[in-house]
């Protein structure tokens, strides 16, 4: 089917109802969604078919013929916009229109802006172009589980029949999904202007697995689009957006009723919780802090090989974060033991001695305040231990490989190939015996971590930040991201610069206690 140019999108009038057949036929079957029950059976049908006997079979499926009969009125303006914001240029190109003046009339490449599509199915669209194969089966899988656990709370564990299953597992076709969410109401459009909209399920989702893109295209697309600020969703729970500073001011809202985003999220947490570890408030656990103040070089003769070049000195401000951890852990209900000034041996045995008594506890925190160079961390006698041998001390303990363990070290991590560390015996012959263990470091491998003489370190401080600020809501890996997004952003007088460094082998969600 051949068309002569039309150099106006006024001539769209003329496509005819007869032509939509040939339209679909130039259409893959992922082009192919819209809204209604009937579309969902279709593209089902069409799935497996697809699957079973190859793309071929579904040439001759009527859904845009269906769609113009139960859209008499403006079928066409709804048609050639969707068929512009999928890129589908070939068959616009058939129907004769110039795509740069239809890219100039829709603006497909503007994302929260539509004129007769619904805005949120255009940024459903989007999210699905820019979700890999692997995100959108762990999105499916995810909002399926949830739905079914969800169900069987409020109408029994039988409630979730063969009408509430998709049955399909192909997960590239993602719009299948959405649908089928869309006629269950698990997500709802609303009107043209958004309102009466629920997207909550898919802006928490994105928000908690580090898709704050996808979640912010959500949000942006139903508040520009609201024709008040009744109808707006609020944004200031978007991490990306607000530095931890102006989060913290915005924690305080004027009025005390919650948002929608503060409940689902509140829900989102309560449903993490209960697939992660099980820390209580009475039996946290310990959390050991080594304050490293001050150092000096009398050690044996035969140590004295280990030595820094040069004298170590004085950590100025570390005592404000020993202080600031110290009240930051004891309010979540955890046992807080801080030593300063700590050899290497007796930062070892304290580690060991730790370790033994958290047996019988939920988690173990080890806090190393000092001097270090890359690898490698001082005792307060100058001698240097290798952090993968205090790491091999944590997971030493069989009885703690199911539980969580961190270790969060503040110091420098510089190249200095002239220090020497001390090797221990405390090898992992086993990687599984390496389970659940965190570690938060300052910085990053390579380079110096930054400490205010008066004020601390900016590590330590934004990390008691984010945890009295996100640990009713959030997993200590999620707290952790946060302070890097803080941290990165700080400049010092020099303008310099910092970034923390997160290794986790946690099997499960780690929470902190609730503060009572």
């Amino acid at each position: 089917m051949t068309m002569s140019t039309r150099n106006g999108i006024q001539h769209m009038d003329t496509i005819d109802v007869e032509d939509l057949p040939y339209i679909e036929r130039d259409l893959n079957f992922a082009q192919k969604h819209s809204n209604a029950e009937y579309v969902l059976q279709k593209l089902l049908t069409l799935a497996r078919a697809n699957s079973i006997s190859g793309p071929q079979h579904h040439q001759n499926s009527d859904l845009l013929r269906q769609y113009a009969h139960t859209n008499q009125k403006n079928w066409r303006a709804h048609l050639i916009e969707a068929l512009t914001i999928i890129n589908a240029r070939r068959v616009l190109r058939k129907l004769g229109f110039q795509w740069q003046e239809l890219r100039l009339h829709y603006l497909p490449h503007i994302h929260e802006v539509t004129l007769h599509v619904h805005p949120l199915l255009k940024a459903l669209y989007i999210v699905c172009e820019q979700l890999t194969l692997a995100q959108s089966s762990r999105l499916v899988l995810s909002i399926s589980d949830m739905q079914t656990r969800i169900n069987a709370q409020q109408q029994g564990p039988e409630s979730a029949s063969a009408n509430d299953r998709l049955l399909i597992y192909d997960f590239a076709y993602l719009e299948i999904f959405l649908l089928h969410w869309l006629t269950r109401r698990i997500i709802k459009l609303g009107d043209i202007n958004a309102e009466g909209s629920d997207m909550q399920i898919l802006i928490e989702y994105f928000k908690f697995n580090n898709l704050e893109s996808l979640s912010s295209l959500l949000i942006q697309t139903i508040n520009s689009n609201a024709t008040s600020a009744a109808n707006e969703v609020p944004t200031q729970t978007l991490p990306s957006q607000v530095p931890a500073k102006c989060e913290e001011d915005a924690a305080t809202p004027t009025s005390p009723t919650p948002t929608v985003m503060d409940t689902a999220s509140r829900h989102l947490s309560v449903r993490r919780r209960e697939k992660g570890f099980n820390i209580s408030r009475k039996n946290a656990g310990i959390v050991l802090i080594i304050n490293q103040q001050s150092f000096h070089t009398n050690v044996a003769e035969g140590l004295q090989n280990l030595l820094p070049t040069k004298n170590l000195e004085p950590r100025l401000g570390t005592d404000k974060d020993k202080e600031r951890l110290k009240k930051v852990f004891s309010a979540l209900g955890y046992m807080v033991e801080a030593h300063d000034n700590l050899n290497h041996l007796q930062m070892l045995q304290h580690i060991r001695d730790a370790c033994a008594r958290s047996c019988h506890r939920d988690s173990l925190i080890v806090c190393i305040l000092s001097h270090g160079f890359e690898g490698a961390v001082y005792g307060h006698d100058s001698i240097a231990l290798k952090i993968s041998e205090i790491e091999n001390v944590l997971c030493s303990n069989e009885n703690l490989s199911e539980k969580p363990k961190v270790l969060i070290i503040q110091a420098c991590q510089q190249n200095d190939m002239d220090n020497k560390t001390l090797t221990i015996n405390a090898t992992i012959k086993c990687p599984k015996n390496r389970k659940n263990l965190l570690k938060a470091m300052s910085t990053v491998q390579g380079f110096v971590a930054l400490r205010h003489t008066s004020e601390g370190s900016w590590f330590i401080q934004s990390l008691c930040d984010a945890i009295e600020q996100y640990a009713e809501s959030e997993h200590m890996l999620d707290i952790l991201t946060h302070v890097i997004c803080h941290v990165s952003k700080k400049r010092g007088n020099k303008n310099q610069v910092m970034m923390p460094q997160i290794e986790s082998t946690l099997s499960q969600y780690f929470y902190l206690p609730n503060v009572n």
